[in-house]
Formats: structure tokens, C-alpha cells, sequence
């Protein structure tokens, strides 16, 4: 987008909330219509987009792009589309004795025109279904690509196209987005980093804009004494492996007990070298989105081994150095033992196939450890112990939670996603998604027994007044 275009993003806008005050409630047989017609298009664009994923990340398996974005993405749509109904029914509610015989009810309307900013991890799935579920909801939608998937994008707003007058697409920089989380939107859902989370919610309260902010953090793996090494081993390798560990609910470390710790760690090892024999070569493997991003994953590994962990493989001698010209960012499993609290490993977010690994005394000491650091998006437990599962479950302050899984919890369309303090506010997928893009409208409507008793209160009548009382104090 040219920098003349900013001037633009308003009138865009303009036109949207003048869509949307046209025909400010569409019907149940509309949104399934437009559903319907944006499933179709996107089972049809499934191989377009499969193929420019790959472009954008220099290398990026079809398996990555199917599992991880379009799946999803569709099994979303389809969700919508089969429990819209239910959804959008009139909830009724009790009006009390004091307002009897009046009728109560909620009724969810949609908020208006929506403005959603999309991330680069996953562009299909991430800008998608956010936007399937405010246009389910009835409402007109104000897209932000990611710069930085340029391929996608294309494939994005040719799938958008034919549906302007509810869904327009925006593209461009930061400078964009700055602009973008300033207009006067019904709604703004951002997805991404917490620190350019942060900025957009400062942007969105000069208009008092509400915001859904699915962010990210330093999701931990608790290994208990009881863990099935083995298959905690391999769930972990899945979540920290899947499109190169770019997923806001990675595993971002392990905390494991001494037990288990040397056991789990050649586990990882051997799982690794024998799911992936060619290493960092191994067309298994998706690519680092950038330079930018694998450089500052190495700069990770470097600070790591230069202030005294054990990095594994030697980085020294490994493929830090080793470019392949076809996925000249694909990179590989690297385990970091026996981190401090100086790393940046353990400082920020690490986003890529990077896996510090910390020694604790007990399940206990690894529950604290998470308790005292930013509430992560997701946090993983192994155990069978089923106390110590409901134990964890009820306590643990952490956006989801998955028990003897990685990632997988995201998957789930009936299921709530959504992180809590620095990982995020809000909730969306399923009808939890409907109703963050929706207004729970209370309605009362009275008959004439209303008139009697409108007049009584008028008159500050003690033929009301001590009935009420009465009823109320019992």
C-alpha cells in the first residue's frame, strides 16, 4: 500500500458503517448464503494457497500449510455455519416477579464494522476465521494482511473480492497498522506480539474502540515423575516442529524434574535424528519466515552457549553456517540445557525450533516457577496422575491447557482460544467467537399491565412500594 493510501483507510471505513447502517441486521438465511459461498471459494483456493505459503516462507511443507491453516480454517467455517442458528435465536430470560407478566429475552446483534489485524504465522487460518466468525455474526469487516506474506495476501483478497460490501482488504506496513488501530472501528481484534499488542490497545482506547488481543508468550511444558517419557517426547517434538515452532502455542520450554530429565532429553534427541535424518535439509522440515527471524533465533543459541548452557546440536559447528539455497532458512531441533535467567532464551519468546530445557526439584517448584512469570497463552502438563491433572486444571493461571498434548488444543472449533493478562484479552473459535463479535442486546417488553404499574411508580404509590418490599425482604 502507498503512503497515499492512509488518507483512504477512513473512507473505507466510511463505507463500511454506511453498509452496515443499510442493512444493520442481515438475516439467517443471508450470513448462511455468504458463508456458503466463502467455504466454496476457499475449498477451491486450497492448492493456491498451499502454494503461496511456500513462496512466502522460502519453504514450507504442504503438511504445515493443510494441518495448520486451511483445515482449520474450513473446519471453522463449517462450524459457523451449522450452529448459526442456534446462535442467533432469542435467549429468554426471567423478568421476576416484580416484572411479571413482561417478557425478557437477549438477543445477539452484530457490533457494527469489525477491524481485524492478521499476523504472519499463520495468514490463512489467523485472518480467515476471525473473519468468517464477525461476518457470522452479522457484522461488516476491515481486514490487515501481514506485510510480510505477500503471496497469501493475493490469494487472500482474490477469495474476499466478490464480498466488498462486507469485507474490504487492507495491505501495507507498520505505518498502516499504527493508522489502521486508530479508526473509530465497533470492534478491533489483533493478533500477534504482546509489546505491538500493547500499542494497539492504546490506539484503540482514544476511541474507546473494544479489542480482542490473542497474543502470544512462553507457553511451558511441566514434565511430572509419572510422564510417559516417550510420548511426551514426540508431543512435544510435534508442537515445537509444526511450521518451525512459528505458533503462538508452542512449547517454549520444559520444565522437568531430575528424574526424568536426562531421559527426556535423549528422547528428543533420538526422535529428532530419526523423524528427520537430513537435519535442517530434510524437506520435513518448513522454513524460518525470514533472515530477520533466523538470525535473531541464532542470536538466541549464541547468547545461550556463550553464557555457559550446553546447545545441542554444537552450533559452533552446525547448520548456523550451512545456507540451502532452496529454504536458506530452514532450520532444525536445537535443545538448550541448563539455562539462567540472563538468557534470552528465557527472557523472550522464542518462536522457532529452539527448546531451552530447565532442571526443577518438583512439580510444585515447576508450578511455581510459571505462576511467577507472565501468564503464558497455553501451558502443557504430562502426568496420570488424574489429582494432579484436576489440580492443574483448576489453578494453573494460563489462557488453555492441555494435558498429555501439545497444540492440539487449538483445534478444537467448540473450544474457547485465548490468552489471559500479557497473553492476550478476549476469546474466539466457536460460539465464544460469535459472541466476542457480537452485542448481547437485553430486551423488555411489556403489555398492559405495564400501564398500572408504570402509574404506580409514577405516583411513588405504597400500594407498590410495600408489596415490593414485602418481596423482597422475606
Amino acid at each position: 500500500m502507498q503512503a497515499e493510501n492512509i488518507s483512504s483507510l477512513n473512507q473505507q471505513l466510511l463505507t463500511l458503517k454506511s453498509s452496515y447502517l443499510g442493512q444493520p441486521f442481515l438475516s439467517l438465511d443471508g450470513r448462511l448464503e455468504l458463508l456458503n459461498h466463502l467455504l466454496t471459494r476457499l475449498v477451491e483456493s486450497q492448492q493456491a494457497f498451499v502454494v503461496a505459503a511456500d513462496k512466502d516462507f522460502n519453504g514450507r511443507t504442504d503438511f504445515d500449510s493443510q494441518i495448520g491453516d486451511i483445515l482449520p480454517t474450513i473446519n471453522g467455517l463449517k462450524y459457523q455455519i451449522k450452529h448459526l442458528a442456534t446462535w442467533l435465536r432469542p435467549d429468554k430470560r426471567h423478568s421476576g416477579i416484580a416484572m411479571w407478566p413482561s417478557k425478557v429475552w437477549v438477543q445477539q446483534v452484530p457490533k457494527g464494522v469489525v477491524g481485524i489485524i492478521a499476523p504472519w504465522n499463520y495468514p490463512i487460518q489467523l485472518a480467515l476465521l476471525p473473519v468468517f466468525t464477525a461476518l457470522s455474526a452479522g457484522n461488516r469487516v476491515m481486514l490487515k494482511l501481514s506485510e510480510f506474506t505477500p503471496h497469501v495476501n493475493q490469494e487472500v483478497k482474490m477469495l474476499l473480492a466478490d464480498i466488498k460490501e462486507h469485507c474490504v482488504v487492507v495491505e501495507g506496513d507498520h505505518t498502516i497498522a499504527a493508522e489502521f488501530s486508530s479508526l473509530t472501528f465497533d470492534h478491533l481484534f489483533f493478533t500477534g506480539a504482546t509489546d505491538i499488542g500493547r500499542k494497539v490497545m492504546q490506539s484503540a482506547a482514544t476511541n474507546l474502540v473494544p479489542v480482542t488481543l490473542e497474543l502470544g508468550g512462553k507457553s511451558p511444558v511441566i514434565v511430572a515423575d509419572d510422564a510417559n517419557i516417550e510420548h511426551c517426547a514426540k508431543s512435544i517434538l510435534l508442537g515445537k516442529l509444526t511450521n518451525a515452532g512459528q505458533i503462538c502455542v508452542a512449547p517454549d520450554y520444559v520444565l522437568v524434574t531430575k528424574k526424568n530429565k536426562t531421559v527426556l532429553i535423549d528422547a528428543l534427541k533420538k526422535l529428532y535424528t530419526s523423524h528427520y535424518p537430513h537435519g535442517k535439509d530434510d524437506k520435513k522440515l518448513s522454513s524460518i519466515i525470514s533472515e530477520k527471524q533466523y538470525a535473531r533465533l541464532h542470536e538466541t543459541l549464541h547468547d545461550a552457549q556463550e553464557k555457559g548452557a550446553v546447545v545441542w546440536p554444537d552450533i559452533q559447528h552446525g547448520e548456523s553456517t550451512v545456507v540451502n539455497e532452496k529454504a536458506p532458512f530452514r532450520m532444525g531441533l536445537y535443545l538448550i540445557t541448563n539455562p539462567t535467567q540472563d538468557m534470552i532464551a528465557l527472557q523472550n519468546e522464542i518462536f522457532g525450533p529452539v527448546l531451552p530445557i530447565i532442571e526443577v526439584e518438583s512439580v510444585e517448584s515447576a508450578l511455581q516457577y510459571v505462576e511467577l512469570s507472565q501468564r503464558p497463552l497455553a501451558s502443557y502438563l504430562f502426568t496420570q496422575s488424574k489429582t494432579l491433572q484436576d489440580k492443574v486444571s483448576q489453578s494453573l493461571r494460563t489462557g488453555t491447557l492441555a494435558i498429555n498434548e501439545t497444540i492440539l488444543q487449538v483445534t478444537i472449533e467448540d473450544s474457547p482460544f485465548g490468552g489471559v493478562g500479557h497473553s492476550g484479552m478476549g476469546q474466539y473459535h466457536g460460539k465464544e467467537g460469535f459472541l466476542t463479535f457480537s452485542h448481547g442486546k437485553s430486551v423488555l417488553a411489556s403489555d398492559k399491565v405495564a400501564r398500572v404499574r408504570t402509574s404506580l411508580l409514577l405516583k411513588q404509590s405504597k400500594l407498590l412500594l410495600d408489596p415490593l418490599k414485602a418481596l423482597f425482604l422475606k
